[in-house]
Parts: structure tokens; C-alpha cells; sequence
């Protein structure tokens, strides 16, 4: 029994529909000269997942891109496949007043050009400090490949929404204002 079988139970996505809309898109990162692996499902991780390698501006550093289909019933998902685009930027943000932090997700979520900032609360027991990521969900035709412009265009975009999030950020965690921070988007 595979580790998908009980969230895919009551969707029209199959574990190997799934694997080879992840197949194709590891060609399209390769395309674009972005490393990328497929993680099997496991115990830990119970759907299949493409991980990718995106620049983060800093050599050792990479940012890792996750992508994930969502397994939403069928009901609610009959003719779509949706998939998730997911990413935490390194950097603890447990120094920044949470009032400003807060305000800069706001103002950042009405300027990003894809995809949503939000804050990872701090995980003890990963020894993960508060972070922020940026996530988003794409919807596909259920019964076709994922398009390879569509999704080029995609990580471009994603890609640029992680840079606008670090740079204020980073700004943030440097005793700056959200103004003072916003400032450097321009």
C-alpha cells in the first residue's frame, strides 16, 4: 500500500498521474538550468514532491522550491489539479518587532507578483527559528500535462516574489522601518 493511497482516495489524482506531471516538470527545471529532484512519498511526506534549487543571491545558500499537487477531493476538484508552489527563505526573523513584521507581510502580499508571504512560526523541535516563505497554489487541466510555458513562467515569477520577500527581510531584520524597507523595492 503506497503512503498516497488514503489522501488520494477521494481524488481523481493517482499517485503515478502525479509522478509523471513531476517527471515533467524536473525536464522543465532542467530546462532552465534549475537542479531538481522528485521525493518519493513516505511516512514523513505522504504525497510525492518535486524539490528544486532556486538562486538565492548567496553561493551556499540556495532557496529550495517545493512542488506539490494538492489532494483535494473530487467534489471540490473535479476538472483542475492544483499545484503548490512553496518556499522558506533562511534568516531568522525572531529579532523583528511582530507589529512590523506583520505590517511588511501585509504591504508585501498587495505588491508581489505571484504568490503570497507568510510567516513560519518558529519549529523547537527542527530548531527552526521564525522564518518567512512565500507560497502559492496554481490550478491545471486535470486530464493534460502541466504546461511547460505556464510553469517557466511560474517559478520566474515565484522566483522574483522570494527575492522582493528577502530584501525586505532582510531590511526588517536590519532595524529598518517598513518604509525604509519598501524603499529598496523601488
Amino acid at each position: 500500500m503506497s503512503y498516497s493511497d488514503q489522501l488520494l482516495e477521494d481524488t481523481r489524482l493517482t499517485e503515478q498521474a502525479i509522478l509523471q506531471d513531476l517527471e515533467a516538470l524536473s525536464i522543465y527545471c532542467e530546462d532552465m538550468e534549475i537542479p531538481s529532484r522528485i521525493i518519493q512519498a513516505s511516512r514523513l511526506a505522504p504525497l510525492p514532491s518535486l524539490i528544486a534549487m532556486l538562486d538565492g543571491g548567496e553561493e551556499d545558500s540556495p532557496w529550495v522550491l517545493t512542488n506539490s499537487f494538492m489532494p483535494l477531493d473530487s467534489e471540490t476538484a473535479e476538472f483542475t489539479k492544483f499545484l503548490q508552489f512553496y518556499c522558506e527563505l533562511p534568516g531568522s526573523l525572531d529579532g523583528v518587532d511582530r507589529l512590523t513584521l506583520l505590517e511588511g507581510v501585509s504591504r508585501l502580499n498587495q505588491t508581489l507578483p505571484f504568490g503570497t508571504a507568510l510567516v513560519v512560526e518558529p519549529r523547537p523541535e527542527l530548531e527552526l527559528p521564525r522564518m518567512a516563505a512565500v507560497r502559492t497554489v496554481q490550478g491545471f487541466p486535470l486530464d493534460r500535462p502541466v504546461d511547460q510555458g505556464v510553469f517557466t513562467e511560474d517559478v520566474l515569477l515565484f522566483e522574483m516574489s522570494c527575492q522582493m520577500v528577502k530584501l525586505v527581510m532582510d531590511a526588517l531584520r536590519a532595524g529598518q522601518t517598513v518604509d525604509e524597507a519598501f524603499a529598496q523595492l523601488n
